[in-house]
């Protein structure tokens, strides 16, 4: 067997927490599969190396994730025989044996480092009041970077995590190497960006209740940062709860997405004005800006329509006559654009909509009966009529052809469905869906 896969299965032979699982076994295993006594011997002494400062603890218990009372910046002076007893105590600690350490750590006197060692000790066994005790103690050693770790790792066990970051950041100032100076960066990426990250993933797939809990549990360890009130807005503005969405909005309200999102909950209170100073504010190559601030423009030329022109967009049962307005005020390009002879039509005299209906006859919108010259302004939009009249309208302003509902193969997809009977506010919305790639 090769030396390199050898040691490879070895190494697969300790457990999970990274300690020896039988280290006597693993080297005589190894001795058995190699064969040159050099190899022998560096593998011998590389297994009693790792199995060395990977000892198996008391029953599995043991926790090797905390560091040592004497080691990083901040340690009280104690006297040399009572560092020796400390170092002995640690590495019984380490090798597993809690009795002798624990008694070790009695003789070792009353010092600061005899003391955190106590205290480690006891969060080890599992004892209650560790944290409480360590709060005070880092109080009375405010320099001492080892008891603040310990009083992270105490505090996460407790479920305690604002104070356990909090603990941790303390220490990483004056200990800001590896590896208890990562801590803070550690605990930050589980707490924060990862449930940030996994918000995003339930708000995507529609569970708003799921990434509103992720979120909020962010927010407590770090309330300040723009992406998670982003998020939160728009879980907010997705469940109609515009104001909560607003408000999440303010600190950040110069970023272009929040920028844009507060222009679409302007749009959601039908306060146009506002939706167009919002749009007008991004900078002029952002992605949506055009679209929105158009809508936002339409919209609100809407809202200074003449009543007989309002009272078609609300309309239940669409005329032709309704049609024709509802087009040409929605799309006023088309009043500009040139087109054929306009036949006479007797039934539009009285019209209040004559100017609209002339615009779509004359550009084939929609068709006038020539021989009768009568356009029955006051008959049902029928279905066919109304989406042959939104197609031609979209045609002739360059846009793109409209997907129906009803089309094969379109069901279910980014569609623009009609009712039966059409409304008003039904051909409003297909000329301005998204989905249709409509700009007024």
């Amino acid at each position: 067997m090769p030396r390199s896969r050898m040691k490879t299965e070895a190494i697969d032979r300790l457990d999970p927490t990274g300690r020896a699982a039988d280290c006597d076994e693993i080297r005589r295993d190894a001795m058995t599969k190699l064969q040159r006594p050099f190899a022998v011997i560096v593998v011998a002494l590389g297994l009693t190396f790792w199995c060395a400062v990977a000892s198996p603890s008391v029953a599995g218990e043991t926790r090797l994730d905390l560091p040592s009372p004497l080691i990083g910046p901040g340690v009280p002076e104690i006297k040399k025989s009572q560092r020796k007893k400390i170092e002995r105590a640690w590495q019984e600690l380490l090798a597993g044996d809690l009795e002798k350490s624990i008694k070790r750590a009695q003789r070792a006197g009353d010092s600061a480092p005899s003391h955190l060692l106590k205290q480690q000790i006891k969060l080890i066994k599992g004892e209650g009041g560790v944290v409480n005790e360590l709060v005070s103690f880092c109080d009375s050693y405010p320099d001492y970077a080892a008891a603040l770790m310990t009083l992270s790792v105490a505090a996460e066990d407790s479920g305690l995590e604002i104070m356990a970051l909090d603990a941790a950041r303390r220490g990483a100032r004056n200990w800001p190497t590896p590896p208890w100076g990562e801590r803070p960066a550690e605990l930050e990426q589980r707490w924060v960006d990862d449930r940030i990250a996994n918000a995003e993933n339930y708000f995507e797939d529609g569970d708003s209740g799921a990434a509103m809990t992720e979120l909020l549990a962010a927010k407590a360890i770090d309330p300040q940062r723009g992406d998670s009130a982003l998020l939160e807005a728009k879980i907010y503005f997705s469940t109609g709860q515009l104001d909560e969405a607003d408000a999440r909005l303010v600190k950040i309200s110069t970023q272009p997405e929040a920028v844009l999102l507060r222009g679409l909950i302007s749009e959601e209170r039908g306060d146009w004005q506002s939706a167009m100073e919002r749009y007008s504010s991004l900078p002029e190559n952002y992605p949506g800006r055009g679209e929105a601030l158009q809508r936002a423009q339409t919209r609100w030329r809407m809202t200074v329509l003449p009543d007989y022109a309002r009272a078609a967009m609300a309309t239940q049962n669409l005329t032709r006559v309704d049609l024709a307005v509802v087009l040409v005020s929605v799309l006023p390009r088309l009043e500009t654009m040139p087109g054929g002879a306009v036949p006479v039509m007797s039934d539009i005299v009285d019209q209040p909509g004559q100017r609209e209906i002339i615009t779509v006859v004359r550009l084939g919108i929609m068709n006038a009966d020539r021989r009768g010259h009568l356009f029955y302004p006051d008959s049902e939009a029928d279905l066919d009529t109304v989406r042959q009249a939104v197609h031609k309208s979209r045609s002739l302003l360059g846009l793109s052809t409209p997907k129906w509902c009803t089309d094969q193969d379109v069901l279910g997809s980014d569609c623009i469905s009609i009712p039966s009977p059409a409304s008003g506010g039904s051909v409003v919305n297909a000329v301005l869906d998204p989905t249709s790639g409509a700009t007024p």
